[in-house]
């Protein structure tokens, strides 16, 4: 179950810096047998050189994201400002208590940069 108290995440290793542009968000079909899906939610992330997770906020302080609204459709959320990081953690939001499924893709390369 999830709900407003962002305590439930999925976390992505990376193994190397990339720059993420864009998250990707899909819920579980299920042959029609369930409604599960991320109606929204949070991000953080984390690389070396960071004493803990920071929580991503695009350029108007909103740290929320739109999800999905049914269980098949693909939702792709461009990140303003994008991110420099190695792990990403991914937090189901919801007005109220629901059980949710998440599939997610990570959008973005590898950092070249120093």
């Amino acid at each position: 179950m999830v709900s407003r108290g962002l305590k439930e995440y999925l976390q992505i290793d990376l193994l190397k810096m990339h720059v993420i542009t864009a998250i990707k968000t899909q819920g579980r079909f299920g042959k029609g047998q369930g409604r599960e899906y991320t109606e929204a939610y949070a991000l953080e992330y984390w690389r070396p050189g960071f004493t803990k997770w920071k929580r991503w906020k695009n350029t108007r302080d909103n740290e929320i994201l739109s999800g999905n609204i049914n269980t098949y459709s693909e939702v792709e959320q461009a990140l303003q400002p994008i991110i420099f990081a190695s792990k990403i953690r991914i937090y189901p939001y919801s007005q109220y208590d629901r059980t949710v499924c998440l599939r997610a893709e990570i959008i973005g390369c590898e950092w070249e940069g120093k």
